[in-house]
């Protein structure tokens, strides 16, 4: 599993995107979904329907689930950029998890993340 995928890309893909779709589709095979976009999609569900749906949605995908050492490496990075780069939480936690298991996290916002020292990301072009 080379990728992690945000959130903010997760939605445009659920919300039928073509070329959020296409992005994904060319990644290479394996990409993964933390359990914290997972969680932040749910929230975000407008209703009962929508909320099926991205329950649907998720179920295809891996979910990278939290342990010890993410919750610890969120603390860290949260004492570390939280007052000087506004860093929120659901942000740090899903910055550790890409970091914990090496993985590159897909994310158009290079603002929340971009300060990470130790931290891949690729910001997508679509």
């Amino acid at each position: 599993m080379p990728y992690l995928i945000d959130s903010d890309v997760l939605i445009d893909v659920s919300r039928g995107k073509p070329a959020a779709r296409e992005y994904i589709d060319a990644l290479p095979e394996g990409w993964a979904i933390s359990q914290i976009s997972a969680l932040e999609l749910i929230v975000g569900a407008r209703d009962n329907r929508d909320l099926a749906d991205i329950d649907t949605f998720l179920s295809a995908y891996v979910i990278v689930l939290l342990r010890g050492s993410t919750g610890s490496r969120a603390y860290e990075l949260l004492k570390r950029y939280a007052k000087s780069h506004g860093l929120h939480v659901f942000d740090s936690l899903v910055a550790a998890i890409a970091i914990e298991e090496g993985l590159t996290l897909v994310t158009k916002n290079r603002k929340h993340f971009g300060m990470i020292e130790g931290l891949n990301f690729e910001v997508p072009q679509y």
